[in-house]
């Protein structure tokens, strides 16, 4: 009786609860600054705005205006180890690079997936690719510190280019693992050698287009600056070269010198090319 009146003196227990489950992220429209953070603090958080098809109109025109400037700023930067009419030649031509990468790019992700038998989402690809693009381009411009460094302490021209491919390489690598990534999210069939096929083509694409708009850096004594450069060989013989050159070993007597010096260095070659041939002729 005791232990019925203790028991019935305590207040019944309320019911549970029933648990809801989490409520999912919301994908509303978020301003372009946004945009850019959570492209560098929040990747996964982009690729699912991707995926779901979240406002890619807006990701779309942020991720073409980051590309723009940032590349400007990159080209800037090294179009001031020459310095002159080269800075504006290449804030002007690197944007041009990375945007025409991605309009050509894009496309191809798309058909290749459609021939795989993966879903049409030709402007979610393009917002992918772009995005990515845009990464890499922020990643790049965070390197440019290493171009003004170099500029300072005179860093030989070939050791300069060196430096300067492997600032692209690596934001080059860095786009590709964010393409791969939200292609991967999507688990369709085929989506590895969708991806393996854009590899290839993005780095064709980027590679030639690059190639074909160079030169970026320019030798400080070169008396006149080209906007684009008329084609040599191609662009592994280049860095082949590059290399080489970078340890002391070149394939011509040396490089050639503008203004004055170069011109008297230029006419006592032709002196001396000029009296050899007289010499041998004469022997003959």
């Amino acid at each position: 009786m005791i232990a019925d009146a203790v028991l019935g003196s305590m207040p019944e227990a309320a019911p549970a609860e029933p648990v809801t489950p989490a409520a999912p992220r919301v994908l509303g429209p978020v301003s372009p600054l946004q945009m850019i953070e959570l492209l560098l603090r929040d990747r996964a958080a982009m690729l699912a705005r991707i995926h779901h098809g979240a406002d890619l109109p807006a990701i779309l025109r942020t991720m073409v205006a980051t590309i723009a400037v940032t590349m400007a700023i990159a080209g800037a930067a090294l179009g001031s180890y020459r310095g002159g009419a080269q800075i504006a030649f290449a804030a002007i031509k690197l944007p041009i690079v990375m945007l025409g990468t991605a309009a050509l790019s894009a496309p191809a992700l798309w058909a290749i997936g459609a021939a795989l038998g993966r879903a049409s989402r030709l402007a979610a690809d393009l917002a992918l690719v772009m995005a990515s693009l845009a990464f890499g381009a922020l990643l790049l411009v965070a390197c440019t510190p290493l171009v003004m460094l170099g500029r300072s302490i005179d860093l030989p021209y070939h050791d300069m280019i060196l430096v300067m491919v492997a600032m692209f390489a690596i934001a080059g690598i860095a786009a590709l693992r964010m393409i791969i990534g939200g292609v991967a999210q999507e688990a369709a069939s085929g989506w590895r050698t969708a991806v393996a096929g854009l590899c290839v083509v993005f780095s064709l694409v980027g590679g030639q287009l690059s190639w074909a708009l160079r030169p970026y850096l320019v030798r400080p004594r070169t008396p006149e600056v080209p906007f684009v450069r008329e084609v040599e060989g191609s662009l592994y013989d280049s860095i082949a070269g590059d290399v080489q050159s970078a340890r002391g070993i070149y394939t011509r007597d040396r490089a050639p010198l503008g203004g004055a010096r170069g011109t008297e260095r230029g006419a006592e070659r032709g002196a001396e090319q000029g009296a050899e041939r007289g010499a041998e002729r004469g022997a003959e």
